[in-house]
């Protein structure tokens, strides 16, 4: 990162300072915080660790200026929520001079962003090449055009996994999410072709299997702020469960009840409730969620594209003083709002752009509180 690129008006000199943006914590909360920012991929391995006195200095990764779906408050969140046994943890985050780190090595390794803008500028310009790509696991998918050669698709693809640390397997997505399971075509690239992996997030695991179930792992965020809104007595329904992201994030309710038409997903997440010892809470059913008849206090509709066609069988599922966690895609909030508007009378409890979804539209959570709600007052 650039700051401060002022000319000097005599010599028309411009002066250029890196900067990186750092967490700044005591020492003995340094240990914690340095583990939680390896889980997320955020920890700078470039540099060594700063100590002066009794704080603790924590070069933070470039990726958490260049991930939309990202903010210092995101990770002050998921930071803060973890406790030690002094009680909450005190950081911040400030901007130091790359000059005040010490190089954790001579040389720097090269990642796999700094191989793409050194060798492929014009179609990183032109889109047919994505910076983004995401990992899953010990997994990575590239966003790559049919335009490119499978020649050249299939170097990349071996660039990935030598450059970016923990890969096993690296495969192209092939096509949008399509049909009634919301998966997607992939293209293996390089490394095994095992698409099962074990991915961690938010402090649980969840196996998935990336050519049969749809997953996002740029949703972390997310479910993170779903999961510090749970309280003990809630009844959450997850209409469209996955392999149970969401559903495990809420795992301090009381009972959740997790709903997808995928056998493929809910086989998996049978697995993952295990794997996170939540047997007793979670309860997975196979069903279109239009065919199901529960009741509960919080609704995660996680259907972007398609959430508008189930509002009504929400507004049947949520009690009266409940939450909707809807979710969407759209140029701004308003089509959302009129939307339950028409259905029922709300409080916008939050909303919040979740993500890119193409140059003009977003995805869009809002939590609805539904005050009174017509669907179940018709009667």
């Amino acid at each position: 990162m650039k700051i401060n690129g002022e000319k000097n008006n005599g010599n028309n000199i411009i002066q250029d300072i890196k900067t990186i943006k750092t967490i700044k914590t005591n020492l003995k909360n340094g240990e914690l915080i340095r583990r939680l920012l390896l889980d997320y991929n955020l920890l700078n391995k470039d540099y060594k660790l700063k100590k002066s006195n009794n704080d603790l200095y924590l070069p933070l990764n470039k990726e958490l200026e260049e991930m939309e779906d990202i903010n210092e408050n995101d990770l002050k969140n998921v930071i803060s929520q973890n406790k030690s046994q002094n009680g909450i943890i005190e950081f911040e985050i400030i901007t130091l001079k790359e000059s005040d780190f010490e190089k954790s090595n001579g040389k720097k390794n090269p990642s796999f962003k700094d191989y793409l803008i050194t060798n492929y500028d014009e179609e990183l310009k032109n889109g047919t090449i994505a910076h983004a790509y995401d990992i899953i696991g010990d997994i990575v998918i590239l966003q790559i055009s049919d335009e490119i050669s499978k020649e050249e698709r299939l170097k990349l693809g071996e660039k990935a996994k030598e450059l970016i640390p923990s890969v096993r397997a690296v495969f192209r997505r092939e096509s949008d999410v399509k049909g009634e399971y919301r998966v997607r075509d992939l293209e293996h690239l390089a490394g095994e072709k095992d698409t099962l992996t074990l991915y961690k997030e938010n402090g649980y695991k969840l196996y998935v299997d990336v050519a049969k179930v749809y997953f996002s792992p740029r949703l972390s965020w997310e479910r993170n702020r779903i999961m510090q809104k749970i309280e003990k007595d809630d009844i959450i329904i997850d209409m469209f469960c996955g392999v149970g992201p969401y559903s495990i994030a809420c795992k301090d309710a009381k009972k959740i009840y997790s709903i997808d038409v995928n056998p493929e997903a809910i086989k998996l997440l049978k697995e993952n409730i295990k794997l996170n010892n939540l047997e007793n809470k979670i309860i997975p059913i196979l069903e279109d969620v239009r065919k199901v008849n529960l009741k509960g206090n919080r609704i995660i509709m996680n259907l972007p594209k398609y959430a508008n066609q189930f509002v009504d069988k929400a507004l049947e599922l949520v009690e009266d003083g409940g939450t909707i966690h809807y979710y969407m895609v759209g140029a701004d909030l308003n089509e959302g709002i009129e939307l339950f508007k028409s259905k029922c009378d709300f409080e916008v409890l939050e909303s919040r752009v979740v993500k890119s979804y193409s140059p003009r539209e977003y995805v869009f959570v809002i939590d609805f509180k539904i005050i009174k709600n017509n669907k179940n007052n018709k009667e």
